[in-house]
């Protein structure tokens, strides 16, 4: 059994992967540390969260491999010069979306704080990606910096036009990241590309985006597949 961490910017997520790769969630004080083989990371920031882990890992004599991001991974070529630039997390979610479609094109969508675009083109090759406000944060942006524009706590995002102005600002920044999702799809390739989506915002990205699949795992999914994949003893 192996423990997946994902520390992301705002939290750190926890799934318990077994030999057959089946992933639950768990809790810090839930983990049966007696049946774990080793500690996988994937750290975008430290926190003391994430120290807590390895704290507890540590001391209970667990090796830890933190994932890093490299030029290649199997067949798959990292499109940035310096791949040691490209985030983690990212790269993660990438290689969980080559894995599972290693022949064909993919779009990768990581719906957080940013928003990620991630490309794969049928021929093994990250082409790169976008990097945008996540919907909060582009709310947020217009809110802060907009005399007379305001916000309401708890109203749904929807791809309509807003009848009021807290509606107009949150349903703009969500077309802006539908609108986007759908031009990167448009480039690589239309209805025929593999689109997975994932992240706090990507069930409802993914309920407007047909074909879509919503992989609320993908960067832990991608861990687990980097490990599978990796150089490590």
């Amino acid at each position: 059994m192996k423990l997946l961490v994902d520390a992301g910017n705002t939290a750190v997520k926890m799934l318990l992967a077994n030999a057959s790769g089946e992933l639950h969630a768990v809790g810090l004080q839930e983990v049966p540390w007696s049946h774990v083989e080793e500690v996988l990371v994937s750290a975008v920031a430290d926190s003391s969260a994430l120290t807590q882990v390895l704290a507890i890992a540590a001391a209970n004599g667990k090796t830890v491999h933190r994932a890093c991001t490299s030029s290649h991974w199997r067949q798959l070529e990292c499109a940035y010069p310096n791949f040691q630039t490209l985030g983690i997390d990212r790269w993660l979610a990438v290689i969980a979306g080559y894995s599972e479609n290693p022949e064909g094109n993919t779009v990768v969508v990581d719906a957080g704080t940013a928003l990620t675009i991630d490309v794969i083109n049928d021929n093994h090759q990250h082409l790169g990606g976008y990097i945008l406000s996540g919907l909060k944060l582009s709310e947020q942006s217009i809110v802060n910096r907009a005399q007379n524009v305001f916000s309401v706590e708890g109203l749904s995002a929807h791809p309509r036009p807003g009848d009021s102005t807290p509606a107009a600002v949150k349903n703009g920044a969500f077309i802006g990241a539908l609108g986007a999702i759908e031009y990167a799809l448009n480039q690589c390739g239309g209805a025929s590309t593999k689109l997975l989506i994932t992240g706090g915002d990507g069930l409802s990205l993914h309920m407007h985006l047909p074909h879509s699949t919503y992989r609320p795992h993908l960067v832990l999914e991608g861990l687990l597949k980097w490990r599978e994949g990796s150089e490590i003893a």
